[in-house]
Formats: structure tokens, C-alpha cells, sequence
């Protein structure tokens, strides 16, 4: 996608090469953020692939996949009815929540698989 892409389906319809070098930012500034959680998250599924005592740390106090991804789904819901002032007090939870979910739905699909290969 390039700059006046963006800046068309954002409702700016202007031409200023000064907006379109500020578009062509804020794109690259996405990419760059997208990237790095990706890579992020690489590095924790990486780590937990190798040590399957991490992953049920990390999803405590659930005792399965199907558990944790439940919990995240009551909170991200519970989180989404509270008032502004109070989600800005829960942002490290929304984090968290968010990350169980990735990692719970991987290992959901991919788990057993890794760890039956990792111990041949």
C-alpha cells in the first residue's frame, strides 16, 4: 500500500506533498511496529517450544489451552464495558490477556506437535 493509498481510504483527498510525506511516516511507522511485535512474539513462542513448563506458567492459572483462551476472551469483553479511566489503569492486563490469547490459541494448534518433536 502506498502513501496516497492510505490517505485516500483515511478521507484525505488533498494532494500537499507535505500530508504525503506525513502518510508515507505514519505507514512506515506501522510497518516497523508490526514488525517488531511479530518478531517479539516469535521470540517467546520460540522459548516456550523448548521449555513446555513456560507456556503453562504463562497461561496460569489456567490449566489448558481451551481454559486460557476462554479467560482472555471474559476479560478482553470485561475490558472492553469498563470506562475510559479505568481501561487506562488496566492496560499492562489488556497486554497480558491479549498475549495468552495468541499463545494459547499456537500451542492449541501447534502444541502437541512441537513437543512430541522436540522430545524425539
Amino acid at each position: 500500500m502506498s502513501a496516497l493509498t492510505l490517505a485516500r481510504q483515511s478521507g484525505y483527498l488533498g494532494d500537499s506533498p507535505a500530508m504525503l510525506e506525513a502518510f508515507e511516516r505514519i505507514r512506515q511507522s506501522g510497518i516497523r511496529q508490526a514488525r517488531a511485535g511479530h518478531f517479539e512474539r516469535k521470540r517467546i513462542v520460540d522459548q516456550m517450544k523448548a521449555e513446555p513448563g513456560m507456556f503453562f506458567a504463562a497461561i496460569r492459572p489456567s490449566l489448558c489451552t481451551a481454559e486460557a483462551i476462554e479467560d482472555a476472551k471474559r476479560f478482553l469483553a470485561f475490558y472492553r464495558n469498563m470506562p475510559n479511566w479505568r481501561q487506562q489503569n488496566r492496560a499492562g492486563d489488556l497486554r497480558r490477556a491479549k498475549q495468552t490469547m495468541v499463545l494459547a490459541r499456537y500451542f492449541r494448534r501447534f502444541g502437541r506437535q512441537l513437543w512430541v518433536r522436540e522430545a524425539a
